[in-house]
């Protein structure tokens, strides 16, 4: 039998996911490993992604329309800004205005460290996660699967795109009617 809501069964056996369940594998795939990719450069080099990340900030603070956060520095651009320099220079960026004395911090290394090596094991769970649904099919991989894809809520390192995936991720292993037919409710066990 073969349509977009089922799988192909071979003797009992499945063969093919349903495309809904097939997109979802590879979305994840594709997510983890792009997360991996993403983290592990700030992992092995943390003190060049906190320069890099303290003259990001001081070019947006530069570039947006509010002057009263505008940093003054000699007419350089934030890239030929010495990495010391820039980084004193974010930590003082202010971040309201009526408040004065309220300004940014930027992240130690080793805080950029930590949470970067969560992205990395969160990303490599979420492509380990993806392939074994599209593998086993078994019940424990998607709950493995919807695990590792609520984690990318809470780091989202592509952003919105990590919320969007998260959210078609949980339709399409919790909700579809493909979904339903692999993973059918199981009837509870009666009370004694």
């Amino acid at each position: 039998m073969t349509d977009d809501a089922s799988s192909e069964r071979v003797g009992g056996a499945v063969t093919r996911p349903p495309s809904v369940i097939r997109a979802a594998c590879f979305m994840l795939l594709a997510v983890g490993l792009a997360s991996l990719m993403f983290s592990l450069p700030v992992v092995f080099n943390a003190s060049s992604a906190r320069c890099h990340l303290a003259r990001t900030w001081i070019d947006q603070a530069n570039d947006d329309k509010k002057d009263w956060n505008d940093v003054d520095i000699g007419g350089r651009k934030p890239k030929d800004v010495p990495c010391d320099e820039a980084l004193v220079l974010a930590d003082g960026l202010r971040i309201k205005e009526k408040d004065p004395a309220k300004t940014a911090s930027v992240p130690s290394e080793s805080a950029l460290q930590i949470q970067n090596g969560l992205a990395m094991i969160m990303g490599a769970g979420q492509a380990v996660a993806g392939f074994l649904v599209l593998r086993k099919l078994s019940r424990q991989a998607r709950s493995l699967a919807l695990g590792f894809s609520a984690a990318g809520i809470i780091l989202q390192v592509l952003g919105i795109f990590s919320l969007m995936v998260f959210a078609f991720v949980v339709y399409a292993f919790a909700f579809s009617p493909a979904s339903r037919q692999i993973w059918p409710r199981e009837p509870r066990q009666p009370r004694a």
